[in-house]
């Protein structure tokens, strides 16, 4: 009964991971991370079938440590990974690079591969501890290959805790609206990961039948998630991108003397400028307002733009945007007493009204609703 359930649940995993794969695919239009995501969930499902193979032709108790579950499992980690690294510096995986990173999986592959055709010794184990008990080449290249695995595995996580708020700093000083952007979806990603991996290590290690149904379940439950949430993120497109490198862009690239009274005067004109423009020319309006645009009409760099609101102007970009847009709501609930909180956040320049909401108990301490009420 229970092989039957949990052959049930591989063939769901399969075909979800197939379906999910070509969603991803066919909606991801220029943003590679989600490309990068699908590829991913149709090489899950390449190893489901593997594993499933595997199964169905063993009258015994499963095999432990499967060289072909083994490799493609390594592969589909360092795809994940590789989903982690274009989430957070778009732009920096070029193709070259994605050769060099999954290179080590590909080489371990073909060892094994050689190995396998030159007539090499291979065993078939049932358990972790039997695999330590024939301590040859085929074990020296599963573990090998085992070990690339943990460390595709280990890297997103490390790179999520490492850098996800300094992406979070990011976003606030190049986009008015960042919190559209689920800033905690870095955070989930890396959880979902550790489970869908955790799992993983049951499915590849163990031979109880319980632990594979629970261990199915689990996994088909935790792919849904990372599909659903990854096809209806927003993307922020970003004018710059990582392709030169890992490292956020140098804020110190056009200041020369921070001390400079020309400098400290120049500053200080064009943050006027800017924010005269704000007034009369309304930017905030457009809910996709980024710091770019602003360079379309000011003749200074990005990072300029961005040290001038930090410095001069005391905010991000983001929050000085959403100083405008608050003011602005704030003049269209007096003005307009019956017009609905949802159409105030759109006419304001918000993109959702959960996004006005916080903004605005940002600006004011209250929530929309009672300010009105309270005016």
């Amino acid at each position: 009964m229970l092989d039957k359930i949990q052959f049930l649940l591989s063939l769901q995993i399969i075909g979800f991971c197939v379906f999910g794969g070509t969603t991803l695919l066919l909606r991801a239009g220029e943003n590679r991370a989600k490309k990068i995501l699908g590829w991913g969930m149709y090489s899950w499902a390449i190893m489901a079938v593997v594993r499933l193979s595997v199964n169905l032709y063993l009258h015994e108790a499963k095999e432990a440590f499967h060289p072909d579950v083994l490799i493609i499992g390594a592969l589909v980690t360092a795809t994940l990974a590789c989903y982690v690294i274009e989430v957070l510096r778009p732009g920096y995986l070029t193709c070259r690079r994605f050769l060099v990173f999954i290179s080590p999986v590909v080489v371990g592959g073909l060892a094994y591969l050689a190995y396998r055709l030159s007539g090499g010794e291979i065993h078939t184990y049932y358990s972790l501890e039997e695999v330590f008990e024939f301590f040859n080449m085929d074990v020296l290249l599963r573990m090998t290959v085992f070990a690339l695995t943990l460390f595709y595995m280990v890297l997103p996580v490390y790179l999520i805790a490492r850098y996800s708020k300094d992406f979070k700093v990011f976003l606030a000083e190049n986009v008015s609206d960042p919190e559209e952007y689920d800033l905690d979806w870095l955070k989930k990603t890396m959880i979902i990961l550790i489970v869908l991996y955790g799992f993983y290590l049951v499915l590849l290690l163990t031979d109880i039948p319980v632990m594979y149904v629970i261990d199915k379940t689990v996994l088909l439950f935790a792919w849904y998630y990372f599909f659903y949430k990854a096809l209806f993120l927003k993307v922020v497109v970003l004018d710059y991108s990582f392709k030169d490198g890992w490292d956020l862009p140098n804020q110190q690239d056009d200041v020369n003397n921070d001390d400079d009274d020309e400098h400290g005067i120049l500053s200080k004109r064009y943050a006027e400028e800017v924010n005269a423009w704000f007034e009369k020319e309304k930017p905030y309006l457009r809910e996709d307002l980024r710091l770019t645009d602003l360079q379309r009409v000011f003749p200074i760099s990005r990072s300029y733009l961005s040290q001038l609101f930090n410095r001069e102007l005391g905010q991000s970009f983001s929050d000085y945007v959403n100083q405008f847009r608050i003011e602005e709501s704030k003049r269209l609930m007096d003005a307009e007493p019956n017009a609905s909180i949802q159409e105030i956040a759109e006419r304001s320049g918000f993109h959702s009204i959960s996004t006005f909401r916080r903004a605005f108990q940002k600006c004011t301490g209250t929530i929309p609703s009672d300010y009105r009420n309270n005016r």
